[in-house]
Formats: C-alpha cells, sequence, structure tokens
C-alpha cells in the first residue's frame, strides 16, 4: 500500500528542518511562575535573539529538551511540551500559559517545532543529521552493507554535519511523490589521502543519525549522479544547494 500525497508531504515535513533553535535564557527547576522561554538560532547555541528560519505560528506546539553529545547528540534529557499563547519574532521568544516549570530548562536545549494547535503533533526529534557516502551500490543495499561501505577516518574523510533546520531543508512539496530538498551547499572536509579507489566508487550517499563513521542509523540512501573515486589528496566533495532530494519510495 503506497503512502498518499498528504502522508509523504507531512512524512517528510515531520522528519527534516522541524528545529527551530535554542533556548537561550534557561530556566530553574520549580522557579516562580514563568510565562515566555527565549530562544536564539541553532548555530549561535541560542545567543543570537532570532528564530532559525522564520517566526513561528503562534499557536506552534514547542518541545524542548536537552540533546546529548557525540554519538548520542539525538538523544534526549528533561522534555517539555508547551502550547505557545504567542510567539514573538525579535527577540526571539514564546509565551505560554503561566506554569511552574518541572525539569530545568537550560541554555542551548533544543526547540522543536511539533505542529500546531489546531493540526497533526509531529513526532520526529532529531536536532542534527550526518551525511556520509558509501562504495554500496543502491541494488541490495541495506543498513549494514551501507554502513561497512563507508571510508574510515583515513585522508580525513568524515560525515557532513547538518543541522535539521529549515536553513538546509526546504518543505516538501504538496504532489505525489512528495519531494523534500536541501537548502544550503554541503561540503566535505578536503581529502588528505584516498578514501576510494577507481574499482571501487563512491556511488551513494546517505544520511545517518549519528556521527560515527559506519555506526548510527542510517535514515535515507541514494545513489550519487556520477560515482566518485577520491584517490588523492586535495579532492573536495560537495552538494550544492537543491542538489540533494529525498522521497519516499
Amino acid at each position: 500500500m503506497p503512502f498518499a500525497q498528504f502522508s509523504e508531504q507531512a512524512i517528510l515535513n515531520a522528519m527534516f528542518g522541524n528545529v527551530l533553535g535554542k533556548v537561550k535564557t534557561g530556566i530553574s527547576a520549580a522557579a516562580t511562575a514563568q510565562t515566555s522561554i527565549t530562544a536564539g538560532t541553532f548555530a549561535s547555541g541560542g545567543q543570537a535573539a532570532t528564530w532559525d528560519y522564520a517566526t513561528p505560528a503562534g499557536t506552534t506546539n514547542f518541545l524542548v529538551c536537552t540533546p546529548g553529545s557525540g554519538a548520542t547528540i539525538n538523544q534526549y534529557t528533561a522534555p517539555h511540551m508547551f502550547q505557545a499563547t504567542g510567539v514573538v519574532a525579535s527577540p526571539a521568544s514564546f509565551t505560554i500559559a503561566s506554569q511552574s516549570i518541572g525539569p530545568a530548562i537550560t541554555a542551548g536545549d533544543i526547540i522543536f517545532n511539533m505542529g500546531i494547535t489546531a493540526g497533526d503533533v509531529q513526532a520526529w526529534t532529531l536536532n542534527t543529521i550526518y551525511l556520509g557516502l558509501t562504495t554500496q551500490a543502491v541494488s541490495g543495499a541495506n543498513q549494514a552493507n551501507v554502513l561497512s561501505g563507508e571510508p574510515t577516518s583515513t585522508g580525513s574523510y568524515a560525515r557532513v554535519v547538518i543541522p535539521n533546520n529549515l536553513l538546509n531543508w526546504t518543505a516538501a512539496t504538496a504532489a505525489s511523490p512528495s519531494v523534500l530538498a536541501s537548502a544550503a551547499a554541503w561540503t566535505f572536509t578536503q581529502s588528505s589521502a584516498a578514501w576510494s579507489t577507481g574499482s571501487y566508487n563512491l556511488v551513494q550517499a546517505f544520511l545517518a543519525d549519528a556521527p560515527t563513521l559506519a555506526g548510527g542509523n542510517v535514515l535515507a540512501f541514494g545513489a550519487l549522479g556520477t560515482p566518485q573515486a577520491v584517490n588523492a589528496a586535495n579532492i573536495t566533495l560537495s552538494f550544492a544547494s537543491g542538489a540533494f532530494t529525498i522521497t519516499l519510495t
């Protein structure tokens, strides 16, 4: 049974680009009743007092939680759900019904868009996604062989770090199949030695939920337009803005 147009668009929008920023000012646990939470951009750790892409709707449901680090960056503690009563564009903040805070909210906590009050709740909470390359062909590909075909760190290979916000992803199209595309250029570290050979070209790109080479969970994978052999130093691979697209198949 294929997904319908509505489902495809909703799933892609829930998976990619739903980070709105980070908390700017922390709130102690059991503090005096609060009426607002300040925010800032992902890149600034919450300190640049604007939203990451566009000001969220005034009826947004916000999930605020503390991320892990490294391989556990997408694992969270101290989750809070807030139904906003209003949103301020600059300095960025959202207002809430007066309430005491349970677990403390820390500066730098992730702020997720969980949909609007009158809409469906989104449930995908990856704040950072990682782009990798592999020698595994699309035919017969699965998580294990996609990961086993990834280069090692030899030659300065590393996954590209992609904050999961709308600076990096477009909104999914209202079509079937629904298409979601990159909204920024993504560039791998320049090679300092070979990552692959002509006999074993890098033929696929993939997205994962952790930075660990040959580790984490594979979220999506697909063939490169042109296979690449990074067989020497001083080679730089990149995707131009809009060149990386995702559909549900």
